[in-house]
């Protein structure tokens, strides 16, 4: 989902989501139940930004969920269960996502419903510095001009899908969530909400087939282990998108083909102190529209893990070069864009943070879309 908090440990991603669940899992029956969490951003932004275009150079925004943990246990050790994502405020989605989950910890776990995409849930690349305004986790509420994204632009997070994955721990005997995992996942319809067919993110009812609607296959791949004070994670991930009722019947067209690779390295010091550093690259090419290749780097030192009082600094880098394919004029221009971040772990699940950075915006085909960004926050996030 485009509002996941990715907090304090260094080898935290989405994947860990299902790792729990999988290293929890139990031999005898629990009665399906249900849990109450989520999370609460409060964020105030400052900006200095060239052209303006009218933009207040200060605002307070908040990005917050409630989510619904469905959970229940055969008799065979099987999981079942299902998330609701809960919109705390009135937004376009009201209900960011919503799907069902059966997981074994022996043979891995299927995901069927509205979630995110195999490649955004199983990335590893940059550390994260600086809350809601990460390379890899990025806000939709930042203040940030043309987010600068480690994902694929077609990626279609939150649509209607069906993940697959193998068991975290299934090839290499390690403990759960260790070594190899691989996912993958087919999206019929880039589409999410059962709202009136043709609306933004409208399903509507019954078969939905617009010509123009997108069908997508990803592929992701990561690699966790320790050696001695060192933890290793590595990621691979690949997307293609076609567009349906276009081309031939036997053959749409492409939409988009895209690879990604990263890395993230940390060293345990001692005492819970560890220092992190990493990156990510991706290659992808949009059909008609333009071809885009980025790149992230970063590095973070924290003083304690997740324990109050413990205190996180680091910076993140991120560069995107696009090019115009095929005579269009849509590309979103090149990126240069770096910050510094601040975070102290007030108490368990509050964590407190602020940072400073540059967003440059260049070679844009609209003169008035260049734009230089001086940016500034301090927040605080509560997950429970």
């Amino acid at each position: 989902m485009k509002k996941t908090l990715l907090l304090q440990t260094a080898l935290v991603a989405a994947a860990g989501l299902f790792v729990a669940d999988i290293a929890n899992a139990q031999t005898k029956a629990v009665p399906i139940g249900v849990t109450v969490g989520g999370y609460f951003n409060q964020m105030i932004q400052f900006q200095d930004r060239s052209p303006n275009g009218g933009q207040s150079d200060h605002g307070l925004k908040s990005d917050s969920e409630i989510w619904f943990n469905v959970r229940g246990v055969l008799d065979n050790g099987t999981v079942i269960g299902a998330r609701v994502e809960l919109e705390s405020a009135t937004y376009g989605d009201q209900i960011d996502e919503r799907y069902m989950f059966i997981e074994r910890a022996d043979i891995g776990r299927t995901e069927l419903g509205s979630t995110d995409s195999v490649t955004t849930k199983m990335i590893y690349a940059a550390p994260n510095s600086l809350p809601n305004y990460s390379t890899t986790v990025h806000s939709e509420y930042s203040a940030v001009n043309n987010a600068p994204l480690m994902r694929f632009v077609n990626a279609m997070d939150d649509s209607d899908r069906v993940n697959l994955y193998t068991a975290s721990n299934r090839y290499f005997g390690s403990k759960a969530g260790k070594g190899l995992q691989i996912g993958v996942n087919y999206t019929p319809d880039n589409c999410q909400d059962l709202t009136s067919t043709g609306a933004q993110n409208g399903c509507g009812g019954g078969f939905f087939s617009p010509a123009g609607s997108e069908q997508g296959f990803n592929a992701a791949a990561n690699y966790l282990e320790s050696f001695g004070s060192f933890d290793v994670a590595l990621y691979a991930g690949y997307n293609s998108v076609k567009l349906i009722g276009t081309g031939t019947a036997t053959s749409p067209s492409t939409r988009e083909d895209g690879l990604q690779g990263g890395a993230l390295f940390t060293y345990n010091i001692g005492d819970g102190s560890s220092v992190s550093f990493g990156g990510g690259y991706t290659d992808e090419d949009v059909s008609a529209v333009r071809q885009r290749e980025a790149y992230s780097l970063g590095i973070r030192y924290l003083t304690n893990g997740a324990a109050p009082g413990s205190i996180g600094i680091g910076v993140e880098y991120y560069n995107r070069d696009e090019k115009n394919t095929r005579g269009a004029t849509t590309r979103t221009g090149d990126l240069d864009y770096y910050h510094l971040g601040l975070t102290y772990q007030i108490a368990g699940g509050i964590l407190g943070f602020a940072g400073v950075g540059v967003s440059d915006t260049s070679d844009h085909p609209t003169a008035s879309s260049n734009v230089d960004q001086t940016f500034g926050v301090v927040g605080i996030n509560l997950n429970f």
